[in-house]
């Protein structure tokens, strides 16, 4: 049997819309391929869209940028690449601009200065419609503001125009077998002459294409950088390992986090510490981060979240990652940080925090906008057969206690007790799943 193929999207739209379905899904997963992924999509706007200047691609890298970012509010990482998108377009067409200016000026055009003057001298007392004439049509608001002379000038100015634009036109006047030129019809009115402007600009746009901005080619150089700059990242921040650890250190740490293993990891082949893991409670994810620290070879000492300040007096530093890091200098974490940072600032002892740049974010923490909150299932927190065998035997037992009204004290004692247990540990359970699902991510801000 043949496979089923994987047809390509055919338009950007369809592009855009895959990449949004992914993010709802959670099939990306992580600020850095949420980086990359918003950067390809970038990538590919300039691509397979046409724009005739920097204000369109703009408004295109916006519309596109939200869309995004609302398939997924939590990673700020979404939109921290198109804003830098977007100071690409504007370094782009400023670039532009300014070659522009110092190109006219080397041919002596008027440059500022020059139009700064005659804006001035243009704006006379009695004739302040005359500093804008270049801009505006006759019309009847304007013919009141203009002299005979004026209205004569642009009348044949008009002329000439429309003139040259029926000669351009497709059935228009063409040049005799015997070299005599034929004219076009003079037109005389100034409804005439727009409307022969007019046909001549909508003939002309049925066969001419849009025009795209020439700067995109450098565009997609840069877009290409900030790929391989993303793809760079993380060895960019383990490299630096060596410079901020020292031998006989004890570093402490939380939860698991892929940055901070690397840079222990890449330390560790130069200097020999000592990590101490906190269990990150209530996803205990710092168990998998002792366990692959101690196969890296790295002594490891695993330890509960209520005993991090009672550590706290051994450790040198303490290394964590960060979801974000925002404009006043506060940092997104995971749950516990804010409990780590704090016993840190107690004991005076240096807290770094890994992140990208892609993890730097203009946003401050009272942004409306801004979401701390991610709801996600409740399997990472507690097993779900642990759930549906403490239901059903909290509902029998309800059921059989409701309808009986017999029985001894001291097995209603029993049996209520044993209730109590179940509802219990049903309860700490769901407070588990709550925190992990409304409150993984706390803001805290730490000097």
């Amino acid at each position: 049997m043949a496979e089923a193929v994987k047809e390509k999207p055919s338009s950007f739209a369809e592009v855009v819309e895959n990449c949004c379905a992914q993010l709802r899904r959670r099939q990306i997963q992580g600020s850095l391929p949420c980086a990359k992924r918003t950067a390809e999509i970038m990538r590919a706007l300039l691509t397979m869209q046409r724009h005739p200047d920097a204000a369109s691609l703009i408004d295109d890298v916006r519309a596109v940028g939200y869309k995004l970012q609302a398939a997924k509010p939590v990673e700020l990482a979404i939109g921290n690449i198109v804003r830098r998108v977007l100071h690409l377009i504007r370094e782009e067409a400023q670039t532009e601009k300014s070659d522009s200016e110092a190109d006219s000026n080397d041919l002596g055009l008027p440059g500022k200065a020059d139009g700064k003057q005659d804006l001035m001298k243009s704006q006379e007392p009695g004739l302040l419609s005359r500093a804008f004439k270049s801009n505006r049509t006759l019309s009847l608001s304007n013919l009141l503001d203009l002299g005979i002379e004026d209205i004569e000038k642009r009348v044949v100015e008009e002329n000439d125009a429309a003139a040259a634009a029926l000669a351009d036109a497709p059935g228009g006047v063409r040049v005799s077998g015997n070299g005599a030129s034929v004219q076009a019809p003079r037109v005389t009115t100034l409804a005439g002459v727009a409307a022969a402007v007019a046909d001549a600009d909508r003939s002309k746009g049925k066969h001419q294409k849009k025009d795209n901005w020439k700067a995109k080619h450098k565009l997609i150089e840069d877009i290409n950088e900030l790929l391989e700059e993303l793809d760079n990242i993380t060895s960019s921040i383990t490299s630096q390992g060596v410079e901020h650890l020292h031998a006989n250190e004890v570093i402490l740490t939380l939860g698991m986090s892929d940055t901070t293993y690397a840079f222990l990891r890449e330390a560790a082949r130069k200097r020999e510490f000592q990590v101490v893991v906190a269990e990150g409670a209530p996803r205990y994810d710092g168990h998998l981060q002792a366990r692959k620290l101690a196969d890296a070879g790295i002594q490891v000492t695993a330890i509960p979240d209520s005993a991090v300040f009672a550590m706290m007096a051994r450790a040198n530093k303490v290394l964590v990652g960060a979801h974000a890091v925002l404009a006043n200098g506060g940092a997104i974490a995971p749950a516990g940080i804010h409990m780590v940072a704090l016993a840190a600032h107690k004991h005076s002892t240096p807290l770094v925090v890994l992140v990208g740049l892609h993890k730097l974010s203009p946003q401050f923490p009272h942004d409306p906008d801004l979401l701390y909150n991610d709801f996600r299932g409740p399997a990472e927190v507690a097993d779900c057969d642990m759930l549906a065998q403490g239901l059903p035997q909290q509902m029998a037992y309800a059921a059989a206690h409701s309808g009986a009204g017999g029985g001894s004290s001291e097995e209603a004692s029993n049996s209520g007790g044993e209730a109590r247990a179940q509802v219990s540990v049903y309860v700490f359970v769901r407070m588990c799943v709550w925190c992990a699902g409304s409150c993984p991510l706390l803001f805290m801000r730490f000097r």
